[in-house]
């Protein structure tokens, strides 16, 4: 199995739009991707003990500036994946990791990191019997796991493709995050049924109509970042989730409350959204009406 094929079997839509990215950005990118894919699976692999994975995690983060990850053995981990494309991914690791460090890859460094902090806290934080996310919780869990990921998406586009937007880049860095945040509390709206079952309460069900208000407003956020970009090609791609975090949060509102199924857009709409996003490539100014399209 090729890294572009693992690539689009663990990335479900998004290796669409990895694929759109112009050339220049769309390598680090992909790298940024497998890289937080793969600890995630290891994050993630429940036959393991939380410590072992907590340790391996920990040994992770030590390692972002030396050429492996100190104590980590790809067979080892391997074994414990059901996913063939999961257990390629993890076999991988170690020739991402050591791409990550050859060359100027100080920036996929960084937003690794952010990532695998979060990672970290999810793991330390929901031990049995844990109460619901603070507020203050929420927001810096979604910021490092992906908000962290708009801002590296941003500087990518800065270093890679000089004036890419209209707006200053500390107001493209502040809505990229954003956009990140809204995209990972759209997939905990959408999951927390199913999580609250494996006792990881992320929201409370009182203040899921806050945080789907919440997701909204950073949504919006993300819509204005993409209808900044001078790029039509980037323009397109940077949309392409946006669109689908709203349809998603749409499904997920007008869900059964006893349904632990989380709603996901299936791949027949994803086409549907793919040829309609198709005159932003020409037109800033179709952003904001698909957008508005998406979320009903």
């Amino acid at each position: 199995m090729t890294e572009e094929e693992v690539l689009r079997r663990t990335s479900r839509s998004f290796h669409l739009t990895i694929r759109l990215l112009p050339r220049a950005v769309r390598g680090d990118v992909a790298l940024a991707y497998l890289l937080a894919r793969a600890t995630d699976t290891l994050a993630d692999t429940s036959s393991a003990s939380a410590q072992r994975r907590l340790g391996l995690l920990r040994d992770a983060r030590a390692s972002l500036d030396r050429p492996k990850i100190d104590g980590y053995r790809a067979d080892e981990w391997e074994k414990y994946q059901r996913e063939p494309a999961e257990r390629r991914l993890l076999a991988l690791l170690p020739g991402l990791w050591s791409r990550m460090r050859a060359g100027d890859n100080r920036l996929v460094r960084a937003v690794l990191g952010s990532v695998i902090e979060g990672q970290i806290f999810d793991l330390e934080r929901f031990v049995p019997d844990s109460p619901p996310l603070t507020a203050e919780e929420l927001e810096r869990y979604t910021w490092l796991v992906a908000g962290s990921v708009g801002e590296f998406w941003t500087d990518l586009c800065a270093a890679r493709l000089g004036d890419f937007a209209r707006a200053p880049l500390e107001v493209m860095r502040r809505r990229g995050a954003r956009y990140g945040q809204a995209l990972q509390l759209v997939n905990i709206l959408r999951d927390r049924r199913m999580d609250a079952a494996l006792g990881r309460v992320y929201i409370a069900e009182s203040e899921v109509m806050r945080w789907t208000d919440q997701a909204r407003v950073w949504l919006r956020e993300g819509t204005d970042y993409c209808a900044d970009l001078r790029s039509g090609r980037l323009r397109y791609a940077t949309l392409l989730p946006a669109l689908l975090g709203w349809r998603t949060l749409a499904l997920t509102s007008q869900q059964p409350p006893e349904l632990l199924t989380p709603a996901k857009v299936s791949r027949q709409e994803v086409g549907v959204w793919l040829r309609r996003a198709l005159p932003v490539w020409w037109s800033a100014a179709r952003v904001r009406t698909l957008a508005e399209e998406a979320s009903k």
